[in-house]
């Protein structure tokens, strides 16, 4: 077999294998993953903007992150801490107040709380607790709590709902508003004032809980966060008022103000869906209007520039800047980056939208002119990350010159360490996109960055958590690694035609499916032996040596194996046996089980059901089989007499390791009912998809035999290898009706079936191909037409 036949050919090929990976994750995988399902480079936290982290990009989900940025929990500890003393660690206020097991909470209760009991042994030395004990304003009010909390917070079921004790809820806020009436703590009187609001608005009185609000915790002068939690209580009551302007407005500051009901604020106003310009009529500064100008934005994953605009026109100093910024940026990436790579990298891609990559493009100057305007004016504190953006667009656009321009002009800037490492990922993006074609001289240019971009890797690693998708979301390092090496260095060693350096980028990128899918498919035996060399001995050159450096995380075991099926694909079975006796045996015989395990020998007329082997015959491992090929080719050439069964022998070990045999296992890695008739994929698909070789040696079996059944058997063989060269036309394309009947009327027309007809059709084999195999049947009855 020619191995190198046609390069640019397989080469294409290949580079839809690649791209193909992280679609083909996500379309096996459990679900999408809602924090790296598109080509990204700018990571979204460079201004390290945590408490606006639900806000960054993602198409997938309503908020980028579900949890409040900020705990409440953790904040009312804070205050109850500082205003009982120093001795008061917040650790114990959170035990108390939000953490005790139910055990606990019960006999907290029923003993100290109500009867003046003991705390229990527990809580002994709770400072909290201790603290509250000799502070009877705070006692009381504690124990209020905790008793309200029974009605107030009543556990969900779906399944056997319990209507809301409106009547216990209103009765517990009127008490409460009548016991901060009578208090004289102001610490203490803020919290009932709060708790009667919250407990009428639970009981639906909204009218009341409302007035509560404006009467009293308006008027109250306090840097406490009770009187946020209180804003978004008043928020809700004129949403339930029918006041949706004035709701929508107080959300607003709400969420811009108290970080730990952040979300919560903007789900609300998000489902207020109110006018816009009524509610900036109320904003009482720009600050305000700029926060409502950001959350009508949230959410939407059109590009508009406008948003970002009016919030740079009224506040430029904003934070809603940069975070608006860093979410164009990802739309970006998503809806032209991605797209276009995929396009640049995967022939599958060539009917792309030209119209929308056009306006896009035309977008990303107008996004770029805005940035120029933040450069120079230098209104907002992070200016730079204006540069940034210009840099990183003009890298989307090709324009390297502008972009090395722009990250030139950073030199005398100080920048933070989050924006100089995104300054580090542009340099090496461009850097990379100038070199015309990658060589021993070239490459050296881009090691210090990518050796920069391994420590950054590896200061971030940890184990993930089952179900835990911020741990992707929290290695940007490692997802720039693998994209850069999956989506760009990969592609560029492709282009080139040379795969053995594409195989090592996309090891480097541990994108696991990619590279194994990749390395089992794709690599010639050529280059698989090259990579065990470079195993053994590591190479000299620096750049090479940096590439194979992950060659060390693949097993010898391993790299046999897909030496030795590499060879069996080449039918190079001297070398296949000499390869796979490298292979530890229990890991030869590992996969497939031996209820899978076929004879490859087996003839039959037809494919399925599959029947593995006959009677008490085993199944073939690959160094098995390698060393029966290899015997039938000795023989072929020693024992001519006989050489007609032996060809016939061979040919059918190569037609059952093809898709439809019983043992392609001994070739493939994989098997998938979507092979069926499709078009060449791999370069052993001449095998595998078409049976050609199994077809040619059939017919030099029948060439050689002057036995009329035995010339039939072959011929038969030969029709059922032709047919497999037949491609079925993809459901869903134009004309699918048409070309499907076309495609089984070929099923049943054949030359071959023909001379079956007309010079076999006294034979044994024919009668039996005519009852069993359907195709013939019909040919038959057709009149073979």
């Amino acid at each position: 077999m020619r191995i190198w036949r046609a390069p640019l050919i397989w080469c294409v090929s290949l580079i839809v294998c690649l791209c193909a990976g992280a679609v083909a994750i996500i379309a096996c995988g459990p679900e999408l993953d809602p924090y790296d399902y598109y080509v990204s480079f700018f990571h979204n936290n460079i201004q390290n903007q945590k408490e606006y982290r639900p806000f960054y990009y993602t198409s997938a989900l309503y908020v980028y992150d579900e949890t409040e940025p900020v705990s409440e929990a953790e904040i009312n500890a804070e205050e109850w801490s500082a205003y009982l003393g120093k001795e008061v660690s917040t650790a114990d206020v959170l035990k108390a107040m939000y953490h005790l097991t139910p055990q606990a909470d019960s006999v907290l209760q029923e003993g100290y709380l109500k009867a003046g009991e003991k705390l229990p042994d527990s809580l002994a030395n709770n400072s909290f607790l201790k603290a509250v004990k000799r502070n009877s304003q705070a006692l009381k009010y504690y124990r209020f709590v905790k008793g309200a909390e029974k009605i107030a917070n009543v556990a969900s079921d779906y399944w056997n709902p319990k209507p809301t004790d409106t009547i216990a809820l209103r009765n517990a806020g009127n008490a409460a508003l009548k016991t901060a009436l009578l208090e004289k703590d102001k610490f203490i009187q803020l919290r009932y004032y709060y708790q009667a609001q919250r407990l009428l608005h639970y009981g639906h009185a909204y009218s009341d809980a409302l007035k509560i609000y404006n009467r009293y915790l308006a008027l109250t002068s306090s840097k406490s966060h009770v009187k946020g939690w209180a804003l978004a209580l008043k928020a809700g009551e004129l949403r339930q008022l029918d006041d949706s302007v004035q709701s929508a407005y107080l959300f607003s500051k709400v969420c811009a103000q108290y970080p730990e009901r952040r979300i919560q604020a903007y789900i609300n106003y998000k489902y207020l869906q109110g006018n816009n310009a009524a509610v900036l009529a109320l904003a009482a500064n720009n600050n305000e209007k700029a926060v409502i100008y950001a959350m009508d934005a949230f959410g939407k994953t059109d590009n508009n520039l406008q948003p970002l605009e009016k919030v740079y026109e009224v506040e430029p100093a904003s934070p809603m800047v940069g975070l608006l910024l860093t979410r164009e940026l990802n739309k970006l990436e998503e809806q032209f980056l991605t797209p276009y790579l995929n396009k640049k990298n995967n022939v599958a891609y060539a009917d792309r939208d030209t119209k929308r990559e056009l306006a896009l493009r035309n977008y990303m100057g107008k996004l770029s002119s805005f940035c120029k305007l933040i450069v120079k004016e230098r209104k907002y504190p992070d200016y730079n990350m204006g540069t940034l953006a210009i840099a990183y667009i003009a890298w989307m656009q090709g324009d390297n010159a502008g972009g090395f321009e722009q990250l030139r002009s950073l030199n005398a800037e100080s920048l933070s360490p989050a924006m100089n490492d995104q300054k580090q990922i542009i340099q090496l993006l461009l850097s990379a996109q100038s070199i015309q074609k990658l060589n021993d001289v070239n490459e050296g240019q881009l090691l210090p960055a990518l050796k920069w971009l391994d420590t950054k890797v590896k200061e971030e690693v940890k184990k993930p958590k089952p179900n835990d998708y911020n741990y992707y979301d929290n290695r940007k390092f490692a997802n720039t690694s693998r994209d850069f090496y999956q989506q760009i260095l990969a592609p560029a060693y492709f282009r080139q035609g040379d795969s053995t350096k594409a195989a090592l980028a996309l090891l480097k990128s541990d994108a696991d499916y990619t590279v194994t899918d990749f390395w089992q498919n794709s690599l010639h035996s050529i280059q698989i032996a090259r990579m065990i060399r470079w195993k053994k001995v590591p190479p000299t050159v620096p750049y090479l040596n940096f590439l194979t450096g992950k060659l060390s995380d693949l097993k010898l075991n391993y790299l046999y194996d897909l030496l030795g099926t590499a060879y069996l694909r080449e039918h190079q079975y001297t070398k296949a046996i000499a390869a796979l006796k490298l292979v530890d045996p229990v890991e030869l015989n590992k996969y497939p089980e031996d209820y899978y395990k076929g004879d490859p020998f087996i003839d039959r007329i037809n494919d399925y059901p599959k029947v593995m082997r006959y009677g008490k015959t085993k199944g073939f491992n690959k160094l098995q089989f390698a060393e029966a090929m290899n015997d039938l080719e000795q023989k072929i050439k020693t024992d001519a007499p006989n050489s007609p069964s032996y060809y016939y022998r061979y040919a059918t070990g190569l037609y059952n390791t093809s898709h439809y045999g019983n043992a392609w296992y001994l070739i493939s890695y994989r098997w998938s009912s979507t092979d069926f008739g499709r078009q060449y994929k791999y370069s052993y698909d001449a095998d595998y998809i078409k049976a050609k070789n199994a077809e040619k040696y059939y017919l030099l079996a029948r060439s050689l035999s002057a036995n009329e059944e035995f010339k039939a058997k072959c011929t038969f063989m030969a029709a059922k290898c032709r047919q497999k060269q037949l491609i079925m036309p993809n459901y869903g394309i134009a004309n699918y009706d048409s070309l499907e009947k076309d495609y089984m009327m070929q099923l049943k027309s054949s030359d071959y079936f023909d001379e079956l007809k007309t010079k076999y059709r006294k034979t044994a084999i024919f009668k039996k191909a005519v009852g069993e195999c359907s195709y013939l049947k019909d040919y038959v009855l057709m009149g073979g037409n």
